[in-house]
């Protein structure tokens, strides 16, 4: 595990550069990032798993039969390699069961930087084969917003404490807040209207390794979560995220660049 530690490492001092930015609040030995509790990947079979050369790298969600979104973290060092990522597709557990499919094609978010457009869209070389484990999910459609004080729902294998790992996949619900909110506890340099967040209950929210991960309105991807962990201060409990209404049109149009090339 020792690539994964390393991008972890480079991913904290790449994220914590930025001026402004809290250093994050870790959670105790005993609270899971997630917050909570383990489930079969049946309950979310959208959800995949990145693998970088075998190892671990990050969550993704399953857009298409051939298409995943992550973070465009996920694959910042090596984008230009995707025969060096497998993503994993119905398994509840991070590094076995599933199938393992190849990727053919990553292309990152062209403004992607340390806190904004953090989006990524991969190509598999194959269609996945669908089943109550494996399933694509619908996602927001352009101007769609959860409205602040709705649920949502994340899942992923993001550490429970620094470098460890769940063997199970995670889930854990937590509330949208309204965008005056985040941008009052967070900063305008920080935090934009492409993104969302949510306040969670102490000691709870995704870690590293959840980047990528689905969450999820009403049966629909409102959001991933984003490689952002710190937590500001204040009485407020908020992460933010990834907001997919805001890149649904590059994402569409990524999509169909990508699958026309091939």
């Amino acid at each position: 595990m020792l690539v994964p530690v390393i991008l972890l490492f480079l991913q904290a001092l790449y994220w914590h550069g930025e001026a402004g930015v809290a250093k994050p609040t870790l959670p105790t030995k005993n609270a899971k990032i997630v917050g909570g509790h383990d489930i079969d990947i049946t309950d979310a079979p959208y959800q995949v798993s990145v693998h970088h050369i075998g190892n671990y790298v990050s969550g993704g969600t399953l857009v298409k039969k051939d298409i995943v979104l992550a973070t465009a973290y996920s694959f910042y060092l090596y984008a230009q390699y995707p025969s060096h990522y497998k993503v994993r597709v119905g398994s509840s557990i991070i590094d076995d069961g599933g199938v393992l499919h190849e990727v053919e094609k990553i292309v990152t978010h062209p403004l992607h930087g340390q806190s904004t457009h953090n989006i990524a869209v991969a190509k598999l070389s194959m269609p996945v084969t669908l089943s109550d484990k494996v399933a694509v999910i619908p996602m927001m459609e352009p101007g769609e917003e959860v409205p602040a004080g709705k649920t949502v729902q994340l899942t992923g294998w993001g550490d429970t404490y620094p470098f460890e790992y769940p063997i199970m996949l995670q889930k854990l619900e937590v509330t949208a807040v309204d965008y005056d909110t985040c941008v009052y506890e967070y900063d305008p340099d920080v935090f934009s209207p492409d993104m969302m967040c949510a306040a969670n209950p102490s000691n709870k929210g995704y870690n590293w390794g959840d980047a990528g991960s689905p969450v999820v309105f009403n049966g629909k991807l409102a959001a991933i979560c984003n490689d952002n962990i710190y937590i500001p201060s204040g009485p407020v409990h908020l992460q933010d995220y990834v907001k997919v209404s805001a890149h649904r049109r590059w994402i569409d149009e990524t999509i169909q660049n990508i699958t026309s090339h091939f």
